[in-house]
């Protein structure tokens, strides 16, 4: 009965990730971790499951083939993802917050080790890809979503298209109005990255 029970477990968990796989952007994400939750559960219960079936089984001999097959392509392929920078197993590190904003960095490219933040948005489970930007961590944000503008804040690197460690980026792309950033950023005291804004 639990092998059965197993199997069911691991076929949904299959089909989730199916889903997940083809409705969200690479960078998108269950809350809470659940998605990478739902793929250690996938990978796992093929391990299990091989131990569990016996020879009461039907077709036992061809189950344990799937479980053995399944469970060395899924973990390899996982940790092979992993390994170039999409994150499959482990989810990417949070850097901070501001209300139901948050920054993850992102592996951009794992051969030298370029990072890139992104900001997402929590929407119910999900948390939505909002924009990429060009800088390797953040340490602080400040969305301002009425001017459509985002402050980031790094403390110790400087950005890579900002020459200052407190710059002001759009938070989508819509047009802005400069003075409108402008005084936004003499407020915050924060510079702007003036070739990402659209004015």
């Amino acid at each position: 009965m639990i092998v059965k029970w197993l199997f069911a477990i691991h076929f949904i968990c299959l089909t989730i990730c199916a889903v997940l796989l083809f409705s969200l952007k690479r960078s998108e994400h269950l809350r809470w971790g659940l998605g990478y939750m739902i793929v250690w559960v996938t990978i796992l219960s093929s391990l299990v499951l091989f131990f569990l079936i016996n020879k009461q089984f039907k077709h036992w001999l061809l189950l344990k083939i799937y479980c053995v097959v399944f469970f060395v392509a899924s973990a390899g392929f996982s940790v092979f993802l992993q390994g170039q920078g999409l994150d499959t197993l482990l989810p990417p590190k949070k850097c901070c917050s501001d209300g139901d904003y948050l920054i993850r960095q992102e592996m951009d490219e794992p051969a030298i080790g370029n990072y890139l933040i992104v900001l997402l948005k929590n929407e119910g489970i999900i948390e939505k890809q909002i924009e990429i930007y060009c800088y390797p961590k953040a340490d602080s944000i400040k969305v301002v979503e009425d001017k459509g503008a985002v402050a980031i804040y790094c403390n110790e690197i400087e950005p890579f298209w900002c020459n200052s460690k407190r710059c002001l980026e759009p938070l989508n792309n819509m047009k802005a109005k400069k003075n409108e950033i402008e005084k936004l950023a003499k407020d915050l005291k924060v510079d702007i990255n003036y070739e990402t804004f659209h004015f």
